[in-house]
């Protein structure tokens, strides 16, 4: 477990003590003290930005929700004066956030990126790229307060009139890391009101973070042995081993991520706070739009909400299309709109990934898998009813959850690989032989061992999940001695068969890096 899983578990140790000892009111203030002192030890000044973001958000917000509920009677000029003044304001509210986040987290990839195109053309130029440090959490928390103030902007509810409540909002220690991302409706309020202590919350709570350390530690760390020996040699492996590496990584990703997601919902739940879910069993999904619609939930929410529509209903897009729909009535005219907001959002959750081509390439591969899927629609229509197939039959349905899998199989690829060189290169030698031995690659047999027993546990209350079974009320249901046999042997497994100390490594959590 690396230093800032530490520190995370010492701060929510003395939060959880001080908060239900607090008056009922006041208990929101444990929660704010807690998110700070974790943000201010981990991220020491760079407290800043965050600090900077919700100041000018909750002034930015005041001032639009104020003109919003103006009663006043105006004129049609002076109204349409307010909507600009408004849009404005937001506007520049929302560019100067992206700004702190695109120079600090884009600033040397663009650089060098214009560099080398120039260098194309004989310009002899080279990029001295800066030192800079990324606050914590602030792809996170930069989503959640331009979600804010664009739902301010939109009369969804009413701008909150205390700033330190939406500090708090931003800054919750448990999302803070990796999320989920939060919309203020969602959590916002929940944050602030005081809880009483509930056993059966805070038993589940304590239940899911244990189900998010054994993924850690256990599953996810553990496999990391292999992906970082293959990784770091890719063109030394070929054949079975670069499919270990393609699993291995899509495991670890999973692992990591949801076991990171579990245990921010755990602590949430200890202090009767209900975060959103971020996963889904993504991967029994039958198509690659619903793996995303299962997979980082909240991300997927947000640039529906704000990317998506934002473009698809602006009045330049609705002319664009109601102008071709008249010239060129067919599938492609009625989609194409659609398609161009998908494209908007590809691109973002591309970007907000990192400053890199692989994620670049990365989300618009999946644009281009589920735009071309819509624009087949009307041909595998056609297909089924003229051959008379049944679309639900179960051969079809096993197809679709196989070619879903290896569309995610090579989408985590390029996400997972070191650069998107050698993303394309370990797909490519997936077909060459192999021909060293199974242990020379990270792990011996007792780890495949351990880490075959962790993926089936992970697949068993998967499956469960699914068939809408609820693991935690199960077992929170059963008598005494079985709960806490199952508990003690929880905690037994995570102490015995975590992968800490040599010859793992302390590897931070994926998504804390974006």
């Amino acid at each position: 477990m690396n230093k800032t899983m530490l520190i995370f578990f010492a701060v929510l140790a003395v939060a959880v003590a001080l908060y239900y000892a607090f008056p009922f009111k006041a208990r929101w203030t444990v929660l704010l003290g807690a998110s700070l002192a974790f943000y201010l030890i981990v991220s020491t000044y760079l407290a800043v930005f965050a600090l900077t973001t919700a100041i000018g958000v909750y002034f930015t917000a005041r001032a639009v929700d104020k003109r919003n509920r103006d009663e006043r009677e105006l004129t049609e000029e002076q109204e349409k004066r307010r909507k600009r003044r408004n849009k404005a304001v937001v506007a520049v509210t929302i560019i100067v956030n992206l700004a702190f986040l695109g120079f600090l987290k884009y600033f040397n990839f663009f650089g060098a990126s214009f560099c080398s195109f120039l260098n194309l053309f004989g310009l002899d130029l080279h990029f001295r790229a800066l030192k800079l440090i990324l606050p914590l959490g602030i792809s996170f928390y930069t989503l959640s307060a331009i979600g804010y103030l664009i739902d301010i902007h939109r009369k969804k509810y009413a701008a909150e009139k205390n700033f330190f409540k939406v500090l708090l909002f931003l800054v919750f220690f448990p999302s803070i890391l990796e999320g989920p991302i939060c919309r203020y409706d969602q959590t916002g309020t929940l944050m602030c009101e005081g809880h009483r202590a509930d056993y059966k919350g805070m038993l589940f709570g304590l239940q899911r973070i244990l189900w998010g350390l054994f993924k850690k530690m256990v599953i996810a760390d553990r496999v990391y042995l292999l992906v970082r020996t293959v990784s770091s040699e890719p063109s030394l492996y070929s054949g079975w081993v670069s499919v270990l590496f393609i699993l291995g990584y899509t495991l670890q990703l999973y692992a990591d991520f949801s076991g990171f997601t579990d245990i921010a919902l755990g602590t949430g739940q200890l202090f009767g706070i209900k975060l959103p879910e971020n996963f889904r069993q993504p991967f029994f999904a039958k198509s690659a739009q619903e793996f995303w619609q299962r997979w980082h939930i909240t991300l997927g929410t947000w640039l529906k909400e704000y990317v998506f529509y934002s473009v698809a209903l602006s009045p330049t897009m609705m002319k664009f299309g109601k102008k071709i729909k008249k010239k060129h009535k067919n599938h492609f005219t009625k989609i194409l709109p659609t398609g161009i907001a998908l494209l908007a959002v590809w691109l973002c959750n591309g970007l907000w990934h990192g400053p890199e081509w692989k994620y670049i390439v990365y989300g618009l591969y999946y644009f281009v898998i589920i735009f071309a899927g819509m624009l087949c629609e009307p041909l595998f229509a056609k297909f089924y009813k003229k051959t008379g197939i049944n679309s639900e039959c179960i051969g079809l349905r096993v197809w679709r959850h196989i070619r879903t899998l290896l569309i995610i199989f090579v989408g985590e690829t390029i996400f997972g690989a070191p650069t998107l060189t050698d993303a394309f290169r370990i797909l490519g030698s997936v077909f060459r032989p192999y021909d060293g031995a199974a242990l020379s690659v990270g792990l011996d047999w007792k780890e495949y061992i351990v880490l075959l027993f962790g993926a089936a546990v992970l697949l068993a209350v998967g499956i469960l999940n699914e068939r809408k079974i609820n693991v935690y009320e199960k077992i929170g249901g059963w008598v005494l001695p079985a709960r806490w046999a199952v508990y003690l042997a929880a905690v037994a497994v995570i102490v015995v068969f975590g992968a800490y100390g040599s010859p793992y490594a302390a590897v931070p959590f994926i998504y804390g890096n974006f």
